[in-house]
């Protein structure tokens, strides 16, 4: 098991984060003053309510975008830049990533909503990526999931492991603010993926269902929130052959219900996957004794979401 564990590392940090995190092609919204057409490279598309829509494909060179009106043609250039999968292998892998994706067009991004106007000196602006009134649906991935629970009448118990499941709605209050409402259900499977797997001896688990309702502020890329949860802790083991004493059940479960916080912070690889990090702590605890206690699920998540 260890030597798979150090496997597994040890492929994950000789990968390139831009090559890996970042799709062929990057999507982008284009605005202008008035019904036009817009030609991007080989493309050329109307405008509906001076909006067109295109998929990019990256490069480190300079976007050539064209506008034609009934009495004009303007030309706009969009420089390319570094994105910011490409600096995360400075911390990923300590930069040696960077060696793999220095010649891959992975590497580049364009902004992902731009407004033309030539009288502006660059000749566009970045809008905000989100619109209030926007709706997402998601669904998330929590891979791994840390916990500490404390089941009546037991030691504290804490262990790390895998998977999890969880969806939920967006609704965006403001440009860059929306609530979240999601339901997710974690676990601590020891294995990093899906596999059958034989227990000996006992086997203890712990996992997690859980409601939240959250704000969340979107800067750019990144997605930080804050809100309330409602929990359901599990703890049990079971045992299956050489049990110690046979005095012992073969299984023991418990089971308690809490109200805690939750605080995540995310970021946004493109428009659809996000990654981040969930802390989910609790003090409250419902139909229980005692009815003060610390427990938390921290968790990373893999979350996609889709507009409405």
């Amino acid at each position: 098991m260890r030597k798979i564990t150090m496997i597994i590392l040890l492929g994950l940090g000789c990968t390139s984060c831009a090559t890996i995190l970042n799709p062929r092609y990057k999507s982008m919204s284009v605005f202008t003053k008035q019904p036009s057409k817009v030609i991007i490279r080989s493309d050329t598309l109307n405008t509906e309510e001076n909006q067109v829509n295109f998929l990019i494909s990256r490069s480190k060179d300079p976007l050539k975008i064209i506008v034609l009106t009934d009495t004009s043609r303007q030309t706009f250039q969009i420089a390319s830049r570094n994105s910011f999968a490409y600096y995360l292998n400075i911390v990923y892998n300590y930069g040696l990533g960077m060696l793999i994706d220095c010649g891959s067009p992975k590497r580049y991004t364009y902004p992902r909503r731009i407004y033309l106007d030539s009288n502006w000196s660059k000749g566009f602006k970045t809008l905000p990526a989100t619109h209030q009134g926007d709706v997402n649906f998601q669904v998330s991935f929590p891979y791994i999931n840390s916990f500490i629970v404390q089941p009546f009448g037991e030691n504290r118990k804490t262990n790390t492991g895998f998977w999890g499941l969880g969806v939920g709605v967006d609704y965006y209050h403001q440009d860059r603010q929306y609530l979240s409402l999601s339901l997710r259900t974690v676990s601590d499977f020891f294995f990093p993926v899906p596999a059958p797997v034989t227990y000996e001896g006992g086997q203890e688990f712990m996992s997690s269902n859980y409601l939240s309702l959250s704000n969340h502020h979107r800067i750019k890329r990144f997605d930080w929130g804050y809100g309330l949860s409602w929990i359901e802790n599990k703890w049990g083991v079971d045992y299956y052959e050489d049990i110690p004493d046979p005095s012992l059940p073969l299984t023991n479960r418990k089971r308690h219900q809490a109200m805690g916080l939750e605080f995540s912070g995310y970021y946004f690889t493109g428009p659809s996957f996000h990654m981040g990090l969930i802390y989910r702590p609790s003090f409250v605890r419902l139909y229980t004794a005692p009815v003060f206690e610390y427990e938390h699920l921290i968790s990373v998540d893999l979350a996609w979401k889709i507009r409405l």
